[in-house]
């Protein structure tokens, strides 16, 4: 008897109609609805080198009504790039140039992705100062000749203190007096140990100077999140702990707040603290603490990447990754999270939960917050994996003072690959936005302003709905619907494995061993043009390359005058196959297997059946 598994039916009609909302490219000229924003997105004309994505760096400023981004270049040698700064006029003219090598041209680093990223401020008095490419580095840092001029950057490392410390990470950030801020991770692995450090550019002596180790300890190292300087003047620091040497998964978010009148740090309830802070500074230093079990080499829970909030009077919020359970790989499974100071303890609030909705969506090592007015928005990059490779898309939680929910807006295309992040409080009106997709050699520049009526948008799950299904070349309409296959291998071999958007061993339809003519439907529920059915299937560690594929087949589509074939496979080795649909409109499509496989257990492995619509 044939096996019928259920999944969640797609809602189609409202699918295809919230495709048509996707977020695009907003012109200059059009005005912000004032119950959502829209933003301003630009495409710099620019290219950027693969190697520009992390999730910790600022490569971004403002002042004056002047833009800066810094970004990684393409360099004449592979695995190599270039370091370039470009400012945005008031009038819209971008200027660009790189960073000079002392032999003339643009000096060129070794790529080291998660890594090498620039990190810009520019100071009171428009002094634009750049730190770049440093991993386990000396400082590498240039400086302007002329305010606000890009042109005319030059190196300037003997400048600072420290320079016999290698250094990672840095982060920047403006003072209120205009003074300019880094903090970085200095490694001083003879004594097992990666500190953190904060550092001082006084405007009025035009001198660098370190304000103060702000955390260290014996077998740690330190990783800098994020600096935000409050209406006081005061510098909110975020940072989070791993053990020596380094590691990519993270704990024990913490944060202080740095006073420069007197030198002074203080926690989140404004009682002084001594500093170099250890990583058993607990409550109210550290507002992400160890779960059950927990330790600074866990694989999870973990945290991963931080950014903070401030207004004129101080600390609005914190947004992080989160990693609450152990999953494939060191960057996915991780939940969008806020953290909030409630005057005597943290609250922890999720905010997108990993695989909410019940598709296959997670988000990249990337996040930013911000606060203004009556709204706190936290920006993000949700990405959706499958068989088809990652696409991503910014989106903007946003949540006005009061509100329980938050509401959930995209921000420019859904990109094929990842994309990265950083965003800038919007105190003057509007967010300013960097967002780049390396892979495809692309930066945008975006302003978002902050609607009359703020958290206007929908869930998350409609935009993780969204995001699951589109494809390359259409809309995938197979996804979660309802599937008949003849037989299955075991327990978590059924049929609805093949439309859960996964193309992993452990996500496969297999039929049973017995069953010498496999079969498998799917019944998506509503006629709809199809442009192609792409059939996913194998094995990932099959002995003999193309073995373990789907060898003879036939894929048919239910029309309202019956069954109809679209294609028949024979020999085949692939472990993708498209049969173009021809634009017959149907409401289910099958396989008639009749060879699955070249291997000695002769069963159907499928990962995934997509039909895919234009419309």
């Amino acid at each position: 008897m044939p096996i019928l598994s259920r999944r969640p039916a797609a809602t189609l009609a409202a699918v295809l109609l919230a495709l048509t909302c996707l977020a695009a490219p907003a012109e200059a000229g059009d005005e912000p609805s004032p119950a959502r924003p829209v933003p301003a997105i630009e495409r710099l004309p620019y290219e950027v080198d693969p190697s520009n994505q992390a999730g910790w760096w600022r490569p971004l400023d403002s002042f004056q009504g002047v833009s800066y981004v810094a970004y990684n270049a393409p360099a004449s040698t592979a695995g190599q790039h270039e370091v370039h700064l470009a400012s945005r006029a008031a009038d819209g003219t971008w200027t660009t140039a790189c960073l000079p090598a002392a032999s003339g041209g643009c000096v060129t680093y070794g790529d080291d992705i998660g890594h090498n990223q620039p990190s810009i401020v520019v100071d009171g008095d428009g002094r634009i100062h750049a730190f770049v490419s440093m991993h386990n580095h000396r400082w590498r840092y240039y400086q302007s000749t002329r305010a606000g001029d890009v042109t005319s950057m030059a190196e300037a490392a003997a400048q600072l203190p420290d320079r016999d410390l290698f250094f990672t990470y840095p982060v920047t950030v403006r003072g209120t007096d205009g003074d300019a801020y880094v903090l970085a991770r200095a490694d001083q692995d003879a004594q097992r140990t990666r500190s953190g450090r904060l550092y001082r550019f006084d405007t009025a002596t035009d001198t660098w100077s370190r304000a103060a180790v702000v955390a260290s300890a014996r077998d740690h190292a330190f990783y800098p999140d994020d600096l935000q300087v409050d209406g006081l003047g005061r510098v909110h620091v975020l940072w989070e702990w791993g053990p020596w040497p380094s590691t990519a998964l993270r704990h024990l978010g913490s944060y202080a707040v740095y006073d420069p009148a007197d030198g002074s740090f203080r926690d989140a309830a404004g009682d002084p603290v001594t500093v170099p802070v250890g990583p058993d500074a607990g409550a109210p230093i550290v507002y992400q603490p160890f779960a059950e079990g927990e330790t600074v080499h866990s694989p999870s829970p973990a945290v991963q990447t931080a950014k903070l909030a401030v207004d004129g009077q101080g600390l609005r919020g914190i947004a992080y990754r989160y990693r609450p359970g152990s999953q494939g790989g060191t960057f996915v499974g991780f939940d969008v999270r806020h953290a909030t100071w409630n005057g005597s303890a943290w609250t922890l609030e999720t905010v997108v939960r990993n695989g909410d909705g019940g598709f296959p969506v997670d988000n990249s090592a990337t996040i930013g917050v911000t606060h203004a007015g009556p709204s706190t928005r936290i920006y993000f990059v949700a990405e959706a994996g499958g068989c088809g490779g990652v696409r991503s898309q910014a989106v903007m939680a946003e949540r006005a003072a009061g509100q329980d929910t938050w509401a959930f807006s995209t921000l420019g295309e859904v990109r094929q690959g990842l994309q990265r992040l950083r965003a800038e409080d919007g105190r003057r009106g509007t967010d300013l936005l960097y967002l780049t997709a390396p892979y495809e050699g692309a930066l945008w520049h975006a302003t978002v302003p902050r609607a009359a009526r703020p958290g206007v948008g929908e869930p998350f799950a409609a935009i993780a709905e969204r995001l699951s299904r589109t494809t390359a070349s259409g809309v995938n309409v197979a996804l979660n619907a309802t599937v008949t296959a003849s037989s299955s291998l075991r327990a978590g071999t059924e049929g609805a494995k093949a439309v859960d958007g996964l193309c992993a061993d452990d996500s496969r339809w297999i039929s049973a061993q017995d069953d010498a003519t496999p079969a498998i439907t799917v019944d998506y529920g509503r006629q709809v043009p199809v442009h192609e059915v792409v059939v996913h299937s194998g094995y990932s560690r099959a002995a003999t390359a193309g073995s373990d594929v789907l060898r003879d087949f036939t894929v048919e589509a239910h029309t309202a005058e019956g069954w109809r074939e679209l294609g028949r496979i024979a020999g085949n080795t692939s472990g993708r196959v498209a049969v173009p649909g021809g634009g017959v409109t149907a409401d289910q499509v099958r396989l008639l297997i009749t060879d699955p496989s070249g291997n000695e257990l002769d069963v159907a492995r499928v990962y995934e059946i997509e039909v895919r619509t234009l419309t």
